[in-house]
């Protein structure tokens, strides 16, 4: 296809969306109230999802940033002395540094089990 022709199309797709937008949010309405639980699955699954992406980004930022720093610090983790398995914990998700610990993850997994109690 050449440009022109993808231009078209694009504007075809515009004005047929633009056009029936409001026919599309009734049924999705009508779609919704009739499959609930088929809709609660879909939401959680994106939701998790989103939490997991999100998570991914964190701990990859924390490996680059705040990893490094901290490991020259302390030389272990904070809580144990343990060098092995050492992990960032943020007390507060922010990008500060003040708020991270290293820890090895025998001891995080314990820190995230009583936050959650």
């Amino acid at each position: 296809m050449s440009g022109e022709d993808l231009i078209k199309k694009r504007e075809k797709l515009l004005s047929y969306y633009y056009k029936n937008r409001e026919k599309r949010i009734l049924y999705q309405r009508e779609y919704d109230k009739s499959n609930k639980e088929k809709k609660k699955a879909q939401d959680k699954k994106r939701r998790e999802t989103t939490n997991k992406n999100k998570l991914r980004v964190i701990q990859a930022y924390s490996r680059k940033h705040y990893y490094p720093v901290l490991l020259k610090k302390y030389k272990g983790c904070q809580i144990c002395n343990s060098k092995f398995k050492l992990e960032v914990h943020h007390k507060r998700y922010t990008k500060k540094l003040k708020d991270c610990m290293i820890v090895c993850q025998p001891c995080h997994k314990k820190i995230h089990r009583k936050v959650k109690e």
